[in-house]
């Protein structure tokens, strides 16, 4: 494997899509499961049992790291390209592959697909986060990223050397995006999370807080600086902030652990041969990465009101697919 420091600007971009091809993989992966769980769609927030929210919390946090891997690729002067996420068991998980023998037992044998709510589900959610010990990568010696941390090593290493030439200048920069202000500095109590990409430093940042919250962090807790802030209890908004405190794979695995006890999800039944939901499903799912691509490579900090109506709408529709009695099914969906 070429050593970051010698990549050239095709090595760069590479990289940076593999990341954002990977934090969109696992968002329909993620919603399927959550939304496997029965007549969850039709609750508020502040009523969903605890599985949903651990569950939730991290789709949230894996639409921040889609930003600001999207605020990293449009500030070096590449544009963000949203494809369709492919689950194919002979391809596994995008980019990553995990040594067997990292592997703790009781995730082996998992099944890249999406999938309910249930053991085997979050035997893979576990292995897409699984944390990877902090340690010095010999580039050339190694033929693949064994984990996101991996990834994201190789980038940190590989964006400050091109800076320079691949930088587009702060008056061009002007596709950062800045939704997600509740992971702001809160009162210059921590630095938060740099969303706005401008120079090495933020951008260090920005993969630093992937890494921390759990894209292979090797840790149970999450650092207090990388934390959401505490919300008010009574607040629908606040699932997506639960346990704050736990990384990706310390959510997952605490659910993994407790399999017997999670909510009842729907059932796959072979007599389920209506199509219709699943093909509202995707058009949804095409509408939803037309706005990706287009806001991501567009001017401005905010999305417009088309864009949240969209991701609103995905995850009901993911669940009508669940209720017609099949499993929701992404390979081939295409953007208009």
């Amino acid at each position: 494997m070429k050593h970051p420091h010698s990549w050239d600007k095709a090595d760069l971009h590479h990289h940076l899509q593999h990341a954002l091809d990977l934090e969109l993989w696992t968002i329909p992966l993620y919603l399927t499961a959550l939304y496997s769980i029965k007549d969850l769609h039709r609750k508020p927030h502040s009523e969903y049992p605890d599985a949903a929210k651990l569950i939730f919390s991290v789709v949230i946090q894996e639409m921040l790291h889609l930003e600001l891997v999207c605020n990293i690729t449009n500030a070096l002067g590449f544009s963000p390209k949203f494809s369709s996420p492919c689950y194919d068991e002979q391809v596994g998980i995008p980019f990553i592959h995990p040594k067997h023998g990292n592997l703790p037992r009781n995730l082996r044998g998992y099944s890249v697909k999406p999938q309910a709510l249930n053991q085997n589900s979050l035997r893979l959610f576990c292995a897409i986060e699984l944390p990877q010990p902090k340690k010095e990568i010999v580039w050339e010696k190694q033929n693949t990223y064994h984990s996101i941390a991996d990834l994201y090593e190789a980038l940190r290493e590989g964006i400050p050397p091109l800076w320079d030439s691949c930088y587009v200048g702060d008056k061009q920069n002007t596709k950062q995006k800045n939704t997600f202000q509740e992971y702001h500095n809160q009162g210059g109590k921590s630095h938060g999370f740099s969303q706005i990409v401008t120079s090495i430093d933020t951008a260090m940042k920005a993969i630093e807080a992937i890494i921390e919250q759990g894209e292979g962090a090797d840790a149970h807790f999450v650092p207090a600086a990388y934390r959401p802030p505490r919300k008010q209890k009574g607040k629908e908004d606040e699932t997506s902030a639960y346990k704050g405190y736990l990384s990706h794979y310390q959510k997952f695995r605490i659910l993994l652990h407790a399999y017997h006890h999670l909510p009842e999800v729907y059932d796959e039944r072979e007599d389920a041969t209506d199509l219709t939901a699943q093909h509202e499903m995707e058009v949804v799912f095409s509408d939803f990465l037309t706005e990706l691509q287009v806001h991501f490579n567009g001017d401005g900090e905010t999305f417009p009101d088309s864009f949240w109506q969209k991701m609103r709408a995905f995850g009901p529709a993911i669940a009508a697919v669940w209720e017609s009695g099949r499993c929701p099914w992404f390979n081939g969906v295409k953007h208009h």
